[in-house]
């Protein structure tokens, strides 16, 4: 299914990535405490490289000066690789998945 992904890091540091499917007022988010945790899942969701390297470039631009939200890239996951990415409820956030 597709998700679109976008990232952004709190007030406090974190990194906070927002899975969505659908409606856009729809959507997972999953904090994560150092921001290689993300990437590092990412290496090993078994993604194409090319899908890699455009999620990798969309997470360091949310972690910018300016701390602009970076939205979004379109990805397809499969329920194994949003359970690894720590967004496996977003799985259910579009009717037709049910």
């Amino acid at each position: 299914m597709l998700y679109r992904l976008s990232f952004s890091k709190t007030h406090e540091g974190l990194l906070r990535v927002s899975a969505s499917a659908g409606r856009i007022s729809e959507q997972v988010i999953s904090m994560y405490d150092d921001d290689q945790v993300f990437l590092n899942l990412v290496g090993h969701a078994g993604l194409s490289p090319e899908v890699e390297q455009a999620i990798q470039t969309a997470v360091q631009i949310g972690f910018g000066p300016a701390k602009t939200p970076s939205c979004c890239e379109e990805v397809e996951l499969n329920d194994d690789q949003l359970a690894l990415l720590r967004l496996g409820t977003a799985r259910r956030l579009h009717p037709s998945a049910v």
